[in-house]
């Protein structure tokens, strides 16, 4: 069994992990974490800065870079700890399209995602990824969102 656990650093993203290893250690299943690194806040720096446009972009960069290091450190303590041997994926571009190319290409045969509730105001910005992705591959895999 393979099992691909979305990690973005938020707390239900801890409780996604944590489900995940016990699954990996229950099953004897091979887990991989996947992280998308999101350039969405490069779209604002026409908006931000007219000078400096190169430092802010490789700022931005650096810091999407690290975090996705020490989500990636983690997430191997965590594994770790846990005796279990799991393997870790960066990706970069829209969360949703990376994810899904990452199942066409890895074939887990279940997508576990962290989930939080939102407020009707939370759901109208949220661009709600566990959802997107459970109308999206329900059809081809299991996605368990916790």
């Amino acid at each position: 069994m393979k099992i691909l656990v979305c990690v973005d650093g938020e707390p239900h993203s801890n409780d996604a992990i944590q489900r995940a290893i016990y699954l990996g250690l229950t099953q004897s299943a091979c887990v991989t974490a996947l992280h998308v690194i999101d350039p969405w806040l490069k779209k604002f720096y026409n908006e931000l800065y007219s000078q400096g446009r190169r430092e802010y972009l490789e700022y931005v960069d650096e810091c999407l870079a690290s975090e996705a290091g020490q989500l990636q450190d983690r997430f191997v303590r965590m594994c770790q700890a846990a005796g279990l041997d799991a393997g870790f994926k960066t990706r970069h571009g829209d969360p949703a399209s990376e994810i899904l190319e990452e199942i066409g290409l890895s074939a887990p045969d279940l997508l576990i995602t962290g989930y939080k509730q939102l407020t009707a105001w939370g759901r109208f910005r949220s661009r709600n990824l566990p959802l997107q992705l459970s109308e999206r591959i329900s059809q081809l895999i299991p996605v368990m969102s916790v």
